[in-house]
């Protein structure tokens, strides 16, 4: 299960799911003239939440930068969560054949679930995930005067018109979706810890 959860998240963070759309370049506005009400993102019921000032006194340079750092991350984990939550329900309901690792005679349907599969898994196959994970970082990027998450890829191909009202409207669907999942997964987890299982539910 975990090595499905793994390598769908690492699809997943270099998937760019929605179109881009342009942003302000950074000096133009300070933090008190940023319209923070119309950035991506910010919803209600909470609306602009940053108790800790983050966006203030972040380490990445101007407010701007700062936000569309911030707001990057999130996207980039809400679109891991995403795919995690369907990979540990695809594991959980059905395993793939093959092994692997057949140096160690170690099929996939032989993993255990949950975060018990991380124990059973070769050390070569950590290495391998974390070489691919690293390669991920430096080349998949994203890119300047962007929308945060948009790495270049376009939405499967087809863009929209840049800072449309449909487009923000599909980004903010691509966020709440990604804070759901981000907490499902979490729910997955502790769930397991607790009561042994992700989902009490049959195999086929």
């Amino acid at each position: 299960m975990i090595r499905s959860l793994l390598a769908l998240a690492l699809l997943a963070s270099t998937s760019a799911f929605l179109p881009p759309v342009a942003v302000p370049s950074a000096g133009k506005t300070s933090l008190d003239a940023m319209e923070m009400k119309d950035q991506v993102g910010v919803l209600p019921p909470m609306g602009y939440f940053d108790p800790l000032g983050l966006i203030k006194n972040g380490p990445y340079g101007t407010p701007e930068e700062n936000f569309s750092h911030y707001r990057g991350v999130e996207v980039k984990h809400g679109r891991i969560a995403m795919a995690a939550f369907l990979g540990v329900i695809t594991a959980e309901l059905y395993r793939f054949e093959g092994f692997l690792s057949p140096s160690a005679n170690l099929k996939f349907a032989d993993l255990p679930n949950g975060l018990a599969g991380l124990k059973a898994v070769p050390l070569e196959g950590f290495v391998q995930m974390a070489v691919l994970v690293g390669v991920h970082e430096v080349v998949v990027k994203q890119r300047e005067g962007r929308q945060p998450g948009d790495f270049g890829l376009g939405y499967f191909g087809v863009s929209m018109e840049n800072g449309s009202s449909a487009q923000k409207r599909k980004l903010n669907i691509e966020i709440q979706n990604g804070r759901l999942a981000m907490l499902g997964i979490l729910g997955m987890m502790a769930n397991e810890q607790i009561t042994g299982s992700i989902l009490n539910v049959p195999k086929f």
